[in-house]
């Protein structure tokens, strides 16, 4: 699916290795707690794991939640990098 694939490309281009069908992404993450209560600052909703710490970041739905995921994944160059 091209939405699925341009997810899978969006979150690499900012380092972030994904892996998941074609409705959702997930990564792993060992601060993903602290990624998860930005993005929701965001107003982006994300589903989080605890173990192991993980998020899963589903299609956004129009051209608006694309840009703002974009936009959130530019803003936390830092949160998103390993520890």
């Amino acid at each position: 699916d091209a939405a699925g694939a341009r997810l899978h490309r969006l979150l690499q281009a900012h380092g972030l290795e994904s892996c998941g069908p074609a409705l959702f992404q997930y990564v792993r993450l060992p601060h993903a707690a602290q990624v998860h209560a930005a993005f929701a600052r965001r107003g982006i909703l994300l589903r989080r794991f605890d173990a192991p710490p993980a998020l899963r970041f589903g299609l956004p739905a129009d051209e608006p939640r694309w840009a703002r995921l974009e936009a959130a994944l530019a803003d936390c160059p830092n949160l998103l990098k390993e520890p």
